[in-house]
């Protein structure tokens, strides 16, 4: 086959065509310092890269729910902690004001300390986190509890739970039917609002002999009612470690999947630099060479 110059040309420039797109393929890995930068450059590695990122995001979403979580949970446990001091307190003001001996006058004031007292705890049982409340099971848009003028309570809220997604098909409760943390309904417990109205009901009661009675069968509820908000504190713990135990696992692995794509996507820089040194002088050579073969005005005009 005679080999014309025409064909030696068009082999020349396809080389260098070839050259030219490697040598700008190694100087954009270069800058970019990743070794895909459109899915051309590896399919394969492309996807798994997609993929990847794709568990990333999954990763921060269940991180930021388990932080939401956490909070919510140590929020809770303040809120119970603080109503667990108010009806200690109550429980101390019965006892204190339950003899015979003490006046009208220091029951009216007791009474007074009490309907606080009260209103504190239904302000912490309406606590919020954003515009959630906590202690109304399902319906968190509107205020779980409130009263009427005669102490009274009356729960708004159900027995729903909310909770959140740590893991795949895994949910963990972090706010709670208030009914069953100040009423107990659901387990026959202390109603702690209707102890604290008879307390008052008691301290108020003009026939001191009957409000006496009235104030001494307070006492032994109200220190169920320690009892029960104690004992709803104690859920909160294995939750909160299993959070923190979920959202350490997620660090480890968010860890691993980032190592992953790097293997994908991330460029050897220094291997780079290498063959790009040697893409240069194998262009630089072929220039030379083809000037010996190819009429010099192509090559100066293609150089």
């Amino acid at each position: 086959m005679r080999v014309t110059q025409n064909m030696m040309s068009n082999i020349f420039i396809n080389n260098i065509q070839k050259q030219t797109a490697a040598m700008l393929q190694r100087q954009e890995q270069l800058a970019s310092q990743k070794r895909i930068n459109r899915p051309s450059d590896d399919p394969g590695g492309m996807a798994r890269v997609l993929d990847g990122r794709s568990s990333l995001a999954a990763i921060d979403q269940y991180v930021e729910n388990i932080k939401q979580g956490k909070t919510r949970l140590e929020i809770n446990e303040k809120t119970l902690e603080q109503v667990d001091d108010l009806v200690q307190q109550a429980r101390e003001l019965a006892e204190a004001n339950s003899g015979a001996e003490v006046t009208a006058g220091e029951r009216a004031l007791a009474a007074e300390n009490v309907k606080e007292i009260y209103d504190q705890v239904i302000q912490l049982a309406n606590s919020r986190f954003g515009r959630r409340y906590m202690f109304a099971g399902y319906q968190t848009d509107a205020a779980p509890f409130t009263r009427d003028a005669n102490y009274n309570a009356t729960y708004h809220g159900d027995n729903g739970s909310f909770q959140i997604p740590v893991v795949d098909n895994v949910k963990v409760s972090v706010d709670a039917d208030g009914g069953n943390y100040f009423q107990d309904a659901a387990d026959g417990g202390v109603n702690i609002f209707d102890q604290l109205r008879n307390l008052i009901n008691g301290l108020e009661n003009a026939d001191l002999t009957a409000g006496t009675t009235q104030i001494q069968a307070t006492v032994d509820p109200l220190d169920d009612a320690h009892v029960q908000i104690t004992n709803k504190r104690s859920e909160a713990a294995p939750k909160l470690y299993r959070l923190e135990a979920s959202e350490e696992y997620w660090t480890h692995f968010k860890a691993k999947v980032q190592d992953a794509i790097g293997r994908d996507e991330d460029a050897d820089i220094t291997r780079v630099a290498v063959e790009l040194n040697n893409l240069q002088t194998a262009y630089e050579t072929s220039m030379a060479a083809a000037a010996k073969i190819i009429q010099r005005g192509l090559v100066d005009f293609l150089g």
